[in-house]
């Protein structure tokens, strides 16, 4: 099994594309897309014809941080020119402390990576 999406410009085209697959196996046409692997799509037909499709991870993301148990709601980030960022300060934490967050966020930036290379819709 596969999935795949596919639109064109012209719904003859996309019909002859219906066909041919349909004779190369059993396949199941599920109309337009709204979710697909963690990809979001809205649609907006506009009155000239034209359609304006819209890609986000937002539930992807949000899955992954409550996977995680990651609560970020109410949280917000600033952003400031003039404040400086370029270091962290060091905290002291014992060496099981240590090992408990760096478990808590491996997974966090693994998974983090996975979405930014692996789910683009280019």
């Amino acid at each position: 099994m596969d999935n795949i999406i596919y639109f064109s410009a012209r719904d003859t085209i996309e019909k002859k594309f219906e066909e041919f697959l349909s004779t190369i196996g059993t396949v199941n046409f599920m109309g337009q897309v709204s979710l697909f692997l963690g990809t979001e799509f809205t649609w907006i037909h506009h009155d000239d014809g034209c359609v304006t499709v819209s890609l986000t991870q937002q539930s992807s993301a949000e899955t992954l941080l409550e996977s995680l148990g990651i609560d970020i709601s109410g949280l917000s980030t600033s952003y400031c020119a003039a404040q400086s960022i370029n270091s962290i300060p060091h905290v002291s934490m014992s060496s099981s402390d240590h090992d408990i967050l760096r478990l808590k966020y491996q997974p966090l930036v693994g998974s983090l990576n996975w979405l930014a290379h692996m789910m683009r819709s280019d």
